[in-house]
């Protein structure tokens, strides 16, 4: 969780998908963190570049920007490196999954997504100790 406990969480989501992004923002809601949904990774980058998250989750495919993008973005830039980043994907092959992983991603999840694992995982980075930068 953030440093100020009184703070909520902020959780940035980028995914393309319209009513994935909406039922997705609904579900965080759940667990009471503030939630910026964007339909790209060049719009979620905008954001990163406007003010900071403690939280990423992104889509792998998406015009304008993919996940796999967004991902080297943030580990590239120093001031981002430490945020945690979660993919979801319905990219579910394991080679997939370990490209996610080896790129820098936290977590890789697969669509369709078990709402209550989401929650689970978001949880645990979001009070997990901050990155090591590389």
């Amino acid at each position: 969780m953030p440093a100020d406990p009184a703070r909520r969480p902020t959780v940035l989501l980028a995914e393309d998908d319209a009513n994935v992004r909406e039922t997705t923002i609904d579900l965080l809601s759940l667990i009471d963190v503030k939630v910026q949904g964007v339909a790209s990774g060049r719009e979620a980058a905008q954001v990163l570049e406007a003010e900071g998250v403690d939280l990423i989750i992104t889509d792998m495919i998406m015009p304008d920007g993919d996940g796999r993008w967004l991902l080297h973005h943030v580990r590239t830039t120093p001031r981002l490196a430490a945020t945690r980043v979660i993919m979801l994907s319905a990219r579910a092959d394991l080679d997939d999954v370990a490209a996610g992983l080896s790129a820098g991603a936290d977590e890789y999840l697969t669509k369709p997504f078990d709402p209550e694992k989401l929650l689970a995982v978001v949880q645990h980075w979001l009070r997990a100790e901050p990155r090591q930068a590389e």
